[in-house]
């Protein structure tokens, strides 16, 4: 029984209080004595009798009056603020309002007093208990832990954490119970050690500061740009390197001066303290103009200014422009390189001139090789986007899912195989500029209604996102097909047909205009560097004679292939390709799409129509051209595959990855034309087959 420890009672006013000053005690005297602890938000055994009594606040008496009985000793305990967290408080901007915010007004003014005792007096304190009103303006609140009776529209929060039991009450507790002589040492020692500790913490904090200061120093005068910032009395706070260049003072020499006293150009300096809001002009500086541009901080209530040297904005401008021209993301056309002098194409390139000066969407309708790609470029070029990013898409060159990607993008782990950090689409790409979609006819009934969207809403969001992201992009859509027709065969949706035909151009076909054939042969030959060929007259009239249903793309291949075999530099009548070389004319009309009318037939006719698998539409050109590459390798005994036929595409006109003829392996076998075999037999083509190949070749 005679170990057993002596009782004393903590009473105060909250439980937070009570936790934090129970603990303060436990640690110097737990040893000794047992510490009960209340509080007036909770319930508590009374009277209590022959006890000592610990009241945190002089304020409290009255509340626990009717809980201290006979033989009672009550001490009351001074309270200190927590040094711990002084560093906070010091850290706040001198001057700065803070309400000061506790359970009781007393202990308000209290801790105020305490704190400009302590020397921490560069702050506005503003009492504030329950039952006070505060101003909605003030932003700061301190408070000892009361963080429940701040009011909501605070948005800087200091908690300074709960008073302690200062060092005179401590050392009144240990005389009282008799551990003066054996805890009193330590207990000074500490809290010296504290006071030693937020010193240490305070010397850290500058030497960080300097730090910081030293590194935002070295960014500024880092910059391309000349900055300068002023306080809302007018003196110099920032002045990097630019500026010392600029005007010939030193950052030491010009800050904490007036701009007036450092900067001899008045009109400079009325610019920069104006009121108005205006914020940018020109001026010229030490024989250079520069670009200088202004803006206020309104919680700094400081002016910032720029300083931008026109001559390197326009080198930088210079070498962005040479970055995009790199990743293609630049119109490498202009009407002058449209070249022609018939009344047709120049007809139409006056149109196209008139229609670049909108904003609108433009549909660009004409067959394959009539330069639908050079006119978007030159529309580009011709805008007010032209220094905007020009991107081209052809529609036909994708998998539907890739084209979907690269439409609009992708977020990190949409699907298997997507890059970390996810993709920008060329949309998100081509903002403030053009997007250029070549063979519009060829994207599925689902981009369609994703595309349709993007003209309606100016929105876009990324695979695998929930962020919408607003676009400013102007779209130039293309086609050889007949958009009508695919309407009615349920091919195309109406609604985006009238949104992408906004503005419509029509390109002429070169037989329409076979006065530019001449004009167009010269420019070739030009092109090809071969000026020193000459093409005998007779040549000339042969192929202005010639109907071009692959128009222009056809004429350059053909005047390529005479270049290539003609001899002593003259090209003959015996240089020009046989029959078998030139585009025959397709019976579906301008589009020259080859297999475009079969499709037509076959949708009017009892007959199954041949369905394309889900990733798009395919043009049935690239069919029969597998086809018959396929019927090809047969008759000479060869197996073919995937790989195989990926590779002789690249004698086409079009090359196809392995995975796009893959997409079209499977629509021949699911229409029985070819049958695959495993091993080294390969694919062969059924007489199913055959007789469709022929059918559409007898002509």
């Amino acid at each position: 029984m005679s170990n057993r420890k002596k009782e004393l009672i903590l009473l105060a006013g909250t439980n937070d209080t009570r936790k934090t000053l129970s603990a303060q005690l436990e640690e110097v005297i737990g040893d000794w004595f047992e510490i009960e602890s209340y509080s007036l938000e909770e319930q508590f055994p009374s009277p209590f009798e022959n006890k000592l009594i610990i009241l945190t606040s002089y304020l409290l008496e009255e509340d626990f009056k009717n809980a201290i009985g006979e033989g009672c000793h009550v001490l009351i305990a001074k309270r200190v603020i927590n040094y711990e967290h002084i560093d906070k408080l010091l850290a706040i901007p001198e001057g700065t309002r803070a309400l000061y915010v506790s359970d009781y007004a007393q202990n308000c003014y209290d801790s105020i007093s305490m704190l400009q005792q302590l020397g921490i007096d560069h702050i506005d304190y503003i009492p504030h208990y329950p039952g006070c009103k505060a101003s909605p303006d003030i932003t700061y609140a301190i408070t000892p832990g009361e963080i429940g009776l701040i009011p909501p529209f605070i948005t800087t929060v200091i908690d300074i954490g709960t008073r302690l039991i200062d060092l005179t009450s401590m050392m009144e507790i240990l005389s009282h119970i008799g551990l003066l002589a054996e805890k009193g040492e330590s207990i000074s020692f500490k809290n010296i050690r504290s006071i030693i500790d937020l010193n240490k913490k305070l010397a850290r904090s500058n030497r960080d500061s300097e730090h910081l200061n030293k590194h935002f120093k070295r960014v500024l005068d880092g910059v391309d740009d000349g900055i300068l910032a002023i306080d809302e009395l007018g003196r110099i706070t920032v002045f990097n390197e630019i500026l010392e260049t600029v005007f010939k003072v030193t950052s030491r020499q010009a800050i904490g001066r007036l701009l007036k006293e450092v900067i001899p150009n008045q009109e400079l300096v009325a610019f920069i303290l104006a009121d108005n809001t205006e914020e940018s002009r020109c001026f010229t500086l030490i024989q250079n103009e520069f670009i200088v541009q202004r803006f206020m901080l309104q919680t700094e209530n400081s002016i910032v200014a720029t300083f931008k040297d026109m001559n390197q904005t326009i080198k930088m401008e210079r070498t962005l422009r040479r970055e995009l021209v790199k990743k293609g993301f630049v119109a490498k056309y202009t009407f002058q390189d449209i070249v022609g002098s018939s009344a047709a194409i120049q007809n139409t390139k006056l149109i196209a001139g008139k229609l670049a000066k909108t904003d609108l969407t433009v549909l660009i309708e004409g067959e394959s090789g009539s330069g639908k790609e050079l006119f978007a470029s030159a529309i580009h070029n011709a805008s007010f986007r032209n220094n905007g990013s020009y991107l081209a898409l052809n529609c036909s060159s994708l998998p539907e899912d890739l084209m979907e990607s690269e439409l609009f993008g992708y977020e990190e782990g949409a699907f298997t195989g997507a890059k970390k950090g996810g993709k920008t689409g060329v949309f998100e790409q081509a903002n403030g500029g053009t997007i250029f979609l070549d063979e519009i006819g060829d994207i599925s009934l689902k981009l369609q209604a994703r595309l349709l969207r993007v003209l309606q809403e100016k929105e876009i969001m990324r695979i695998g996102g929930s962020k919408i992201i607003p676009i400013d992009v102007r779209v130039i859509a293309a086609t050889n097909k007949d958009l009508l027709k695919m309407i009615e065969l349920g091919k195309f949706r109406e609604d985006l047909y009238h949104r992408l035909k906004v503005l419509y151009l029509h390109l002429p076909e070169l037989r329409k205009r076979k006065e530019d054939i001449t004009e167009l042969i010269q420019h070739i030959i030009h092109l090809s560097g071969r000026n020193n060929v000459k093409i005998l007259p007779e040549v000339m009239i042969r192929l202005s004679q010639y109907e071009w249903y692959g128009n222009v793309r056809e004429l350059k291949n053909t005047i390529d292939y005479m270049l290539a075999v003609c001899d002593n530099y003259t090209v003959t009548l015996n240089d020009i390709p046989d029959t078998h070389f030139f585009q025959r004319a397709s019976s579906s009309g301008v589009k020259g799409d080859l297999m475009y009318r079969i499709e037509s037939s076959i949708a009017a006719t009892a007959e199954a129509p041949m369905k394309k698998p889900a990733g798009g539409v395919v043009d049935d050109k690239d069919l029969l051209m597998i086809l018959q590459t396929i019927y090809s390798f047969n008759q000479s005994g060869e197996s073919i595959g995937r790989k195989k036929i990926a590779e002789q595409t690249r004698w086409w006109n079009k090359e196809l990855t392995e995975q796009q003829v893959r997409h079209r392996i499977e629509l021949l076998e699911q229409h029985g034309y070819i049958l695959i075999y495993r091993g080294r037999s390969g694919i062969k083509v059924t007489q199913t087959g055959l007789d469709w190949m022929n059918s559409l070749t007898a002509e």
